[in-house]
């Protein structure tokens, strides 16, 4: 049972992790560009961004549930 919960933590870290890592690129190309070209950029990469985190946010959701599934039925 501690791997699940060691993999739910990593999974976890690596979303930070990345989405920092995202975020800075992301303002050094902005900082770099005209300011209607960086405001359309900005918009672009963070809607994409908050797909990416929604979709990275209910994988973890998912397995956490499931990790919550596999408790209850070794409890019963």
């Amino acid at each position: 049972m501690s791997i699940v919960r060691i993999i739910l933590v990593l999974g976890a870290s690596i979303a930070a992790v990345a989405q920092f890592l995202t975020e800075r690129h992301r303002l050094k190309v902005i900082r770099r560009l005209p300011g209607r070209e960086a405001r359309d950029y900005y918009e672009a990469t963070r809607e994409r961004g908050e797909r990416l985190m929604i979709a990275v946010t209910a994988a973890l959701a998912l397995a956490a549930i499931g990790a919550l599934v596999m408790i209850l039925r070794r409890g019963a």
